[in-house]
């Protein structure tokens, strides 16, 4: 049976950053069982301030991703070469990619286009440094991701029906179920509804899972074990039909990029990195990509 999974994200969230470990080995041992639709939830518009310092820098930023990611585990960039104005272009970017997911959209190991756009979002503030803030930024990622057609991208971005399936996504996202605003721990990052502007909205990164078992919720950061009981929560038994973790090398033939949790959760401590990978280490982190794909930062 198949698990309807809605996940609530953003592609400038630190946390989400710090689960993409999860995501991408849920996504490799149960993407065949899951119906994946994704939420963006608009995380910082127009305006945004980080709530700590005025007015907030690259610096000041930067080092509070470095606080994250020592509990994350993953990269944070230094330097960060400019503070981001907002993530709605980004979002809006990735609402128009899936108009080109098709048949893909279901779920699966593979990405689907939407999805590797996203990560390259993802990589532009965490790996990169350089965040990918606008839609013209955007679009030159977007340029990188095969079986993206970025010229439909840049007309669909800026048409009406993006414009409302993003606006559908921040209404959806600003109605918390009763398990993210009873979660006690209020932390940003720990799963607990948080405030905005006109009310509350799902904190971020959550996945709601939906399936014979009924609905279940998982959100903020958390170990796999609580997500692997979610699932198998949602879906008594599905852990039986779970692929196996990938070699090294077939991780790489998935995913151009991983970080070292990113290996250690699909490959175990011990893995053996292929001969064609190269290494990309700064002040933040270490990236292994395959060389095909060493581009220069965007």
């Amino acid at each position: 049976m198949t698990v309807e999974l809605v996940e609530f994200t953003d592609p400038g969230c630190s946390y989400a950053w710090g689960t993409e470990p999860k995501v991408r080995r849920l996504r490799w041992q149960y993407g065949h069982r899951l119906r994946w639709r994704r939420v963006v939830v608009g995380l910082h518009p127009p305006g945004w301030t980080d709530g700590w310092h005025d007015p907030a820098s690259p610096q000041t930023l930067s080092d509070y991703w470095k606080g994250v990611g020592a509990v994350t585990g993953m990269p944070f960039p230094s330097p960060l070469h400019h503070l981001h104005a907002t993530t709605e272009d980004a979002c809006r970017l990735v609402k128009a990619a899936e108009r080109q997911d098709g048949a893909a959209a279901s779920g699966g190991p593979v990405d689907r286009p939407s999805d590797r756009l996203l990560r390259l979002l993802r990589e532009s503030w965490y790996v990169w440094g350089r965040p990918a803030d606008t839609v013209e930024r955007g679009l030159a990622l977007a340029a990188a991701v095969d079986g993206l057609d970025v010229e439909r991208l840049a007309r669909d971005v800026d048409g009406t029906q993006v414009e409302a399936a993003f606006r559908a996504d921040l209404a959806e996202a600003r109605r918390p179920n009763e398990y993210v605003l009873n979660k006690p721990d209020k932390r940003v990052g720990y799963g607990a509804a948080q405030p905005t502007e006109d009310g509350m909205r799902f904190g971020i990164p959550c996945m709601v899972l939906t399936g014979s078992g009924g609905e279940v919720t998982v959100s903020g950061w958390t170990d796999w074990a609580e997500w692997a009981a979610a699932l198998e929560a949602a879906s008594p038994g599905i852990a039986a039909d779970a692929r196996p973790l990938p070699t090294p090398a077939e991780a790489f033939a998935t995913w151009p990029l991983l970080t070292r949790p990113e290996l250690e959760m699909l490959c175990g401590p011990d893995h053996e990195l292929p001969a064609d990978v190269v290494r990309h280490e700064w002040a933040g982190g270490v990236a292994w990509l395959v060389s095909t794909a060493a581009l220069a930062p965007p």
